[in-house]
């Protein structure tokens, strides 16, 4: 069951201490603020990321309220425009751009919490605003993609890539191999193959209205949100705003013992509105850019808390990351210029982090044959530890036979292999035994 983020809000605390309720925009906009009283918000102990459902009420424009400190939230990438420099700092007291909204409503009541209602609220765990790696372990909960045997997509993923609950994972290519259609082919196969406590949150950066409109026909129990659209008049710290707080609401599930996924369609968007914040528009800037590590940091919050952890303080529940990212040849010339287009330097920054990896195939693109997943560059750094002992290292020998410096070859032979057979031991047994 969805959270219904749109309807409700996250909570963002300020460095003052102070607390915001944002309810994201429908179609990328800057969405609505809502202002939280520091009492109501120490009372209920909001934190960041906090998924808040309540009662509110229409501010006047004379009303007398201590809101937001504004240079905090200038700090924290709000872009504000004074018509009165000296005016006392009030929400209702300054005209400022149409991208963005100081509160014109607050909160006066709270009736749900990150979906607990009534005393499960004040039950509920405290906020870990910090985790370190000490506290994750490897992924132990294999996660299906396949939605029985016509499911190609994810018949194909579970071979080349098992997925494990916990991981940060990037499917990656060019455009038109099919990087959305692979990403909306595994949340289908999380909402259809999960336990009911799995969470999925999916954030759209830069979509066009009729690929948001299909994401939420397509996965109405969904919580989706749009970060940012061709058409909106967001700014970029804007959009890394809303990136943050989707991220932070996901941990706050996790404090629950849920298994929360994030998909985000795409990675591409988050680093581009990283640069943009940061007017690194060139590779050269992107290269000494601070952005390098904020789109790390982003990333490393995936992790997987279902056992004890190392130092103890086991927490439950897991949260895994999976994005796509827009990646292509480089030219040398350019590269060693350092005129390549910044975009292009993220999968550098990022793969290290990635414990789940799909490939791609822009040749297969070509030839237009879907999908275009390449399973020789697919890896999955836990698969021996998710997979069933029986088939494992069948598995692992017959996928370590298929001859990788023929993607085609590679690509028919599994196929016909996938329609000989319904599940994943027949397809092991259909593509044939391993060779040596």
């Amino acid at each position: 069951m969805g959270l219904n983020i749109g309807q409700c809000g996250i909570v963002q605390r300020h460095k003052d201490g102070s607390a915001t309720l944002l309810r994201p925009g429908r179609n990328g906009g800057p969405g609505t603020e809502i202002a939280i009283s520091t009492e109501l918000a120490d009372e209920y102990r909001l934190a960041t990321g906090d998924v808040v459902a309540g009662k509110t009420e229409a501010l006047g424009l004379d009303h007398d309220t201590n809101g937001p400190d504004i240079g905090a939230m200038e700090e924290e990438g709000w872009d504000s425009q004074f018509d009165e420099p000296t005016a006392r700092r009030s929400p209702s007291r300054f005209n400022v751009t149409s991208s963005l909204r100081f509160p014109t409503v607050r909160m006066t009541e709270i009736s749900q919490i990150n979906g607990l209602e009534g005393e499960e609220i004040s039950e509920r765990p405290y906020a870990r605003t910090q985790r370190s790696r000490s506290e994750r372990t490897s992924p132990d909960r294999l996660m299906t993609l396949a939605i029985g045997s016509t499911d190609s997509t994810g018949r194909m993923l579970d071979l080349a890539a098992p997925l494990g609950a916990g991981v940060f994972g990037i499917i990656h290519g060019a455009h038109g191999t099919g990087l959305t259609t692979t990403l909306q082919a595994v949340l289908g196969g999380l909402l259809a193959n999960a336990p009911v406590a799995t969470v999925p949150l999916i954030l759209l950066l830069r979509p066009r209205s009729e690929e948001a409109t299909e994401w939420r026909k397509r996965f109405p129990q969904a919580d989706i949100v749009v970060g940012s659209s061709e058409f909106s008049e967001g700014t970029p710290q804007q959009t890394v705003r809303i990136c943050d707080l989707m991220l932070e609401a996901a941990q706050r599930q996790t404090e629950s013992g849920k298994d929360v996924v994030v998909l985000v369609d795409s990675l591409t968007a988050l680093w581009g509105a990283l640069l943009e914040a940061e007017e690194a528009d060139a590779q050269q800037e992107a290269d000494s850019s601070r952005s390098r590590q904020r789109v790390r940091e982003w990333v490393q919050k995936a992790g997987c808390f279902h056992g004890e952890a190392p130092l103890g303080g086991g927490l439950g529940g897991s949260l895994t990351i999976i994005g796509t990212v827009w990646n292509q040849g480089t030219d040398a010339e350019a590269e060693e210029d350092r005129e390549l287009h910044p975009n292009l330097r993220l999968m550098e920054h990022i793969l290290p982090e990635a414990g789940w990896l799909v490939a791609l195939s822009e040749n297969l693109m070509r030839q237009r044959l879907y999908p275009a997943i390449d399973i020789t560059r697919c890896r999955s750094q836990h698969e021996e530890k998710l997979l069933p002992a029986e088939y494992a290292e069948t598995l692992f020998k017959t996928r370590g036979s298929l001859p990788r410096r023929d993607p085609l070859a590679v690509y028919e032979r599994v196929m016909d292999a996938l329609h000989a057979s319904s599940d994943l031991p027949s397809l092991l047994a259909a593509l044939g035994p391993p060779q040596g």
